[in-house]
């Protein structure tokens, strides 16, 4: 009886073994249609990004539009991506990267959104991969996880934004790294460990958040039931030290950005916030609504904060609970949480820096510890629920789905320019001084000083617009620094608006603020010089000496400042041109060679330099000077008429 029981056991389990194969060759037959539907879904949601421009004023002009050095693919070129910093940050595959679409593409907007679109799919395949490998049994799992990777609104900002193509990259190497581990952990082949270390480190070049990688690693020796050994966490010390050696680089990288330092705030402030952040992270991956560019502190700073953000820190402590009690079911939640835990641990604001307390782009690895568990969880109701019910539970995914992807194809417009994105940021944070700060920028750089430079009535219409903007960043600014760049941005709006006076005052309030902001220096002293001197006291001489001292006191103490290349060029030029105003025309020219040692093609410099020498009676070198101008701009105002005036008094010396 007994040989008879284990021969139907063994057939029957044969036939289950059978069966179970049979399911998994028609479930890959079936997850391969539902993958393309979610490649072709992402493709749809993302392509009219490749109509987008680059932003104006917010990161792409630093990175792109005026960056010289991925104009060219030279080795001088490829050197200083790996020997410089780029803002505040050491990333140098990136801007290799960058250099190689500049080059494909010749600098066009189109191929640099194309690119972020095919890596972001590119990154849902390695999702789905990983997960597939850390949970075979589950292709359920593997598929929601990649799916809600691929369409979460929450990842627009790191495909949509040419300056997050860091993020997808690093994100790239970072799972590509996690992907070798797992084969190294379930072959034992050392050859897969030095894939691992080889991926982590191009992901550290990539960006310096890939730094977490090695505690991802213990997580996964953990998750895959790794037998505790000292190799476990010897295999791990050339991790740790690499890791170790980037984040020494990130911090000396991110001295160079003070400036960005978030604002003062007291220990119960700095918990409550960082607790709201965390929270608000969870609750967006399950509904994404109120998504924002910036997501600027609160107001209220400094005072009693609303009741939300400290409900929040017992919110955070009823999730790590609950994490921790999950145990009771499975590794499965825990996994995903500690997963999101750490990698989104360093963007947390534990160390404040920068004018905001989350952002959507820091999402884009993290998540999918979330959506790992949302996965999971549909898994196990999908094996639980009878036959008749299993379409329901189909059915109420695809619906979650769509809503994701009809609002990240939603979300994906508010890219299309500067001024879109930052009018999304005012309309949900009229407070927010830095969006403010950035729409008025835009419409300063972009639509008064190029688009609409000939049309004198829309460039005053934008330039009042940026006025207002710059009044409520100036209103909302939380940082000293922040209030001063937004004194001097609407000095410089309203110099060009030919308010020369309130330029003059708003010049005054951001060097109060600030005493070394040497460009606000710089261009006070053209309001005193151009306006007041020339203009208002042209006629009066005792004020007009006046106002052209005060000019030249200006641009001497830029010069003792810390201020750009071309800052200093000017200054030495305006200088100069003010002591020719004052008949100090020897004092004048030892500036101006100043300026022209700096720059060669200054053509300013050599016009002021001219006139000197010219008030000297020097015509032969005040001759030379204006025939450079001719050669370096012909159009030059008055270039030819001064040359022709100096070879007139040249003639008439020799009578």
């Amino acid at each position: 009886m007994k040989s008879k029981e284990k021969k139907r056991s063994a057939n029957q389990s044969v036939r289950k073994k059978t069966s179970l194969q049979h399911e998994n060759a028609a479930g890959n037959e079936w997850i391969l249609g539902a993958l393309a539907v979610v490649f072709i879904t992402t493709l749809l949601i993302y392509f009219n990004a490749t109509k987008f421009h680059f932003l104006f004023s917010w990161d792409d002009n630093i990175y792109i539009t005026t960056n010289n050095d991925i104009r060219m693919l030279y080795w001088e070129n490829i050197k200083s991506f790996f020997t410089k910093f780029y803002m505040a940050n050491y990333q140098p595959v990136t801007m290799l990267f960058y250099a190689i679409e500049y080059k494909i593409g010749a600098g066009k907007a189109s191929v640099f959104h194309f690119t972020s679109i095919l890596m972001h799919i590119l990154n849902t395949s390695l999702v789905f991969v990983l997960i597939r490998k850390i949970s075979p049994a589950s292709l359920f799992t593997a598929l929601i996880t990649a799916a809600c990777f691929a369409v979460h609104p929450m990842h627009v900002e790191s495909v949509a934004w040419v300056s997050e193509q860091k993020d997808m990259l690093y994100s790239f190497f970072f799972l590509l790294s996690l992907v070798m581990y797992t084969n190294y952990l379930k072959s034992g082949s050392f050859r897969y460990l030095g894939y691992t270390a080889v991926f982590f480190v191009l992901s550290c070049l990539s960006k310096s958040a890939a730094v977490v990688l090695p505690l991802v690693m213990l997580l996964f020796d953990y998750y895959l039931n790794r037998k505790f050994h000292w190799r476990m966490l010897l295999e791990k010390v050339p991790f740790f030290m690499v890791s170790l050696v980037f984040g020494i680089i990130a911090i000396v990288s991110q001295n160079s950005a003070i400036q960005d330092m978030a604002p003062s705030m007291n220990i119960s402030e700095h918990v409550a916030i960082v607790s709201f952040s965390f929270i608000s992270y969870l609750f967006k991956a399950l509904i994404p609504v109120n998504l924002s560019a910036i997501y600027p502190y609160p107001p209220e700073l400094g005072q009693l904060l609303p009741a939300v953000y400290y409900l929040a820190i017992l919110c955070v402590g009823l999730v790590v609970l609950f994490a921790w009690y999950s145990r009771k079911w499975g590794k499965e939640v825990l996994f995903g949480f500690l997963f999101f835990v750490i990698t989104i641990i360093l963007v947390l604001q534990i160390i404040p820096a920068g004018a905001a307390t989350m952002a959507d782009r820091y999402t884009y690895i993290p998540y999918i510890g979330i959506f790992y568990i949302f996965g999971r969880l549909f898994d196990h109701l999908y094996m639980q629920v009878k036959s008749t019910h299993k379409t329901y539970l189909l059915v109420a995914f695809s619906f979650v789905f769509l809503f994701f992807s009809s609002a990240a194809y939603s979300r994906v417009k508010i890219w299309e320019n500067d001024e879109t994105v930052f009018s999304d940021v005012i309309n949900k944070y009229p407070f927010c001084g830095k969006a403010c700060f950035l729409r008025g920028s835009y419409d300063v750089m972009y639509y008064a000083d190029v688009l609409y430079a000939g049309d004198g009535l829309k460039k005053a219409q934008y330039l009042k617009a940026a006025i207002g903007d710059f009044e409520n960043a100036a209103k909302y600014a939380l940082m000293p620094m922040d209030k001063a760049r937004s004194y001097y941005n609407l000095g410089y709006a309203k110099f060009a608006l030919n308010d020369f006076q309130g330029a003059a005052r708003d010049y005054s309030e951001s060097i109060r603020i600030d005493s070394l902001y040497g460009n606000a220096f710089i261009n006070r002293g053209n309001c005193y010089r151009d306006y007041y001197a020339n203009v208002l006291y042209a006629s009066d001489s005792i004020n007009r000496k006046t106002y052209l001292r005060k000019s030249a006191s200006d641009y001497e103490k830029a010069l003792t400042l810390k201020i750009s290349r071309e800052e200093k060029v000017t200054a030495y030029s305006n200088l100069g041109a003010a002591k020719n105003d004052l008949g100090d025309y020897v004092g004048a020219i030892t500036n101006l060679n100043e300026a022209i040692i700096i720059d060669d093609k200054y053509v300013n410099a050599y016009n002021n330099r001219g006139a000197a020498l010219y008030m000297l009676k020097k015509y032969d070198d005040a001759l030379a000077d204006f025939i450079k101008i001719i050669e370096l701009n012909p159009q030059f105002p008055n270039a030819v008429k001064n040359r022709d005036l100096v070879l007139s008094s040249i003639t008439n010396s020799r009578k």
